[in-house]
């Protein structure tokens, strides 16, 4: 039954958990690639708000990062990611925490690949990165949900200010 909800995710969009949901990290799809074997490798890009940055942790687990959830059919060894980022896979998606708390809720499918960027370098605030892909078995587009944890710098400019993590967004498919 999972398998008729689809594939790989087409992500364009999410909201912060601030009143201004115009900024906010974004991971974006920038380009599918259909590929000889009929499997589609999905080119990502994360976006920084002009007043957000990502930070790395003393480890992998306390680094800001990116999820995306339910990347079905991911084939194994097929992620990529830029200089300054690491990737892992974990059939429970890791989510934004503050004190132990989830600081969103999104649909993770159990023991379904889901992608989890980390940073290991610091990002600038107002960047796009490029160069994270992941390919997958499966053929088709389906709406997807990807989660962010960022650090969002104060109003003033003061700063930096609390760990926020974005909320997973519902997708529109193509």
């Amino acid at each position: 039954m999972l398998k008729a909800f689809g594939a790989a995710l087409l992500l364009v969009s999410a909201l912060a958990m601030t009143a201004d949901p115009a900024r906010a990290l974004q991971v974006v799809v920038t380009q599918v690639d259909k590929n000889t074997d009929g499997s589609m490798t999905y080119h990502f890009a994360v976006k920084t708000d002009p007043g957000e940055t990502l930070t790395p942790g003393a480890s992998k687990a306390t680094g800001d990062f990116v999820t995306v959830y339910n990347f079905y059919g991911l084939i194994d060894g097929s992620a990529k990611v830029p200089a300054g980022w690491e990737f892992s896979s974990e059939a429970s998606g890791r989510t934004p925490e503050l004190n132990g708390y989830p600081l969103v809720l999104p649909v993770d499918v159990p023991n379904t690949p889901n992608l989890t960027w980390t940073v290991t370098k610091p990002v600038a605030a107002g960047v796009q990165i490029d160069g994270f892909t992941a390919t997958t078995h499966v053929s088709t587009i389906v709406e997807g949900q990807y989660t962010a944890q960022a650090q969002a710098q104060k109003a003033d400019g003061a700063g930096a200010g609390a760990q926020r993590g974005v909320p997973p967004t519902p997708v529109a498919t193509d």
